[in-house]
Formats: structure tokens, C-alpha cells, sequence
């Protein structure tokens, strides 16, 4: 249990040019944001005693402080 933190990722423009433009999860069509809120909202249901409460978003900063964090802790 505990906090843990969901991280959005899209490819590179090399890959998918269709991400070009998108530096922040902001910059995603909201349709998209709502659907992945819903899903993380929804993703344990099935589990007898799992929740999940969603606390907000951040932007890329934080999502790269969250990266750099894991893999620090990974080197314990």
C-alpha cells in the first residue's frame, strides 16, 4: 500500500510524430486525460481491500523528479 505515483509518457518524435507538440500532460486532448483518470481511478476495483484515491496532477518536472528518485532507490 501506500502512495505511489503514475508517470504519462509518449514517444519520441522520431517515433511518433503525432506527440511533436506535447511537453506537459496539458498538452494532451483532455478526452485522453479524462480517460486515463478514469482508468486509475477504476484499475483496482476488482481487488478486495485495494483503492485508489487520486490526489491531482503534476507536470514534467515532477515526473522526472519521480524517474531520477526510482532510480536512485533501485541503486540501494
Amino acid at each position: 500500500g501506500g502512495i505511489d505515483a503514475k508517470l504519462i509518457a509518449v514517444p519520441h518524435e522520431k517515433l511518433s510524430p503525432l506527440y511533436k507538440d506535447v511537453q506537459e500532460y496539458t498538452d494532451l486532448p483532455p478526452l485522453l486525460i479524462s480517460q486515463v483518470e478514469h482508468f486509475f481511478s477504476h484499475y483496482k476495483d476488482l481487488e478486495p481491500g485495494k483503492w485508489v484515491k487520486i490526489s491531482g496532477w503534476e507536470g514534467a518536472d515532477v515526473a522526472k523528479a519521480e524517474v531520477l528518485k526510482a532510480i536512485e532507490a533501485a541503486k540501494k
